[in-house]
């Protein structure tokens, strides 16, 4: 009896029906599918199967109504105007899609190598330089592997519509012309995009890495992309620079092999000052500051003036953050320590007055302390 109604129905209701049927379905499976998925990995609590699949249930999603098409075409044929109205949207969907799921999955594999960085990092400390450099890799890969498929992708589309085929076949014809157009306009994205490979592989910057910008502040490498990079102050500022400019003028890269760093401070203190009395503080000093990572420190005169000597004291540290912090409690203390036990230290101008001459009459033969005083006419 059911199928003697459906049989009653017009052809089109039946396409309509039996699609609708077949997608419900797909979406149906899918949704088992991803949530037997889901518990598995819930079980197992492994964030790298989670992030694949946050990456890729949104495609799947569509490839599986996809699907669900091509089902309900197999089982009820959509007639000449159907078809072929299918083949015209399934040559531009199905590239869409594709490279839709191929973002999705570089997308994952860069959580993935992400995320495995990080936890080689945990509690070991020798494997912080190696992490960043795969997150590096990774990062600017991606950019470049993104940028690849959505050019491929539009470009197949594209060439799916008949009237940008021929524009495209009529363009080749000039070919030499194009050339050089595109070349022209595609310099500084093509500059940019080489510039962004060899960065990857040369390793002039790494993620987290600690440079110096062109405003003289020091800051952390945040991101890379294919045309800039963006670097976080120390004071949560973030300034965005060529990605050119790091292959084509210097600069100062702290982290480039590790992370310590050797802090300096420079007191100026009066030429008879106690050194070695300074010296023995500034050991105290750090050797009971936990910032210090027992590497070194030392106090010198680095130079002298007429008025002051120069003292610069370094001690290492773990990194940058924690470098800035120990001298400023070094250069703290020191100077409290100088105020209240060595004021002889602080550095003093002085000045050396020429002894008077004494005045000698006796050339004159005068007496100078009998001589009257003499005035002027007006008695002055």
């Amino acid at each position: 009896m059911t199928d003697y109604l459906i049989r009653m129905l017009p052809v089109s209701v039946q396409t309509m029906l039996v699609l609708g049927i077949c997608i419900i379905a797909s979406l149906a499976f899918y949704r088992f599918l991803l949530r037997f998925l889901r518990y598995l990995i819930q079980n197992k609590e492994s964030p790298v199967s989670q992030s694949l699949l946050n990456k890729l249930s949104r495609p799947l999603r569509w490839v599986s109504c996809l699907i669900g098409i091509y089902i309900s075409q197999q089982i009820l044929p959509f007639g000449p105007v159907g078809e072929s109205l299918l083949l015209r949207a399934a040559s531009f969907v199905v590239p869409a899609m594709a490279g839709w799921l191929a973002l999705a999955m570089l997308h994952a594999v860069s959580d993935i190598v992400d995320i495995r960085s990080r936890q080689s990092v945990e509690g070991n400390e020798s494997r912080k330089l190696a992490s960043r450099r795969h997150r590096t890799r990774m990062s600017i890969m991606m950019r470049v592997g993104s940028f690849l498929i959505i050019m491929v992708t539009l470009g197949i589309m594209m060439m799916t519509i008949p009237a940008v085929r021929n524009i495209g076949v009529t363009l080749m014809a000039s070919a030499g012309l194009v050339g050089l157009a595109v070349g022209a306009a595609a310099q500084p994205l093509l500059k940019n995009l080489i510039a962004g490979i060899q960065v990857a592989f040369t390793e002039p910057i790494r993620i987290d890495d600690l440079v110096i910008v062109e405003s003289g502040d020091w800051g952390w490498i945040e991101k890379i992309t294919l045309t800039y990079v963006t670097v976080r102050l120390w004071d949560e500022r973030r300034v965005i620079v060529p990605l050119a400019r790091f292959l084509e003028q210097p600069f100062e890269n702290w982290t480039r092999e590790a992370e310590q760093l050797i802090g300096k401070i420079f007191l100026y203190v009066d030429p008879l000052a106690d050194v070695e009395r300074l010296r023995e503080h500034m050991k105290k000093v750090v050797v009971s500051n936990p910032l210090w990572d027992g590497r070194s420190f030392i106090l010198q005169v680095s130079d002298m003036k007429p008025e002051y000597i120069e003292l610069r004291l370094l001690a290492t540290a773990r990194d940058a953050p924690s470098s800035w912090d120990l001298c400023c409690d070094i250069r703290e203390k020191m100077l409290l320590f100088i105020a209240e036990n060595m004021p002889e230290a602080i550095a003093y101008t002085r000045f050396t007055l020429p002894p008077r001459k004494k005045l000698d009459f006796s050339s004159e033969g005068v007496d100078a302390g009998n001589e009257p005083i003499k005035g002027n006419k007006a008695g002055v």
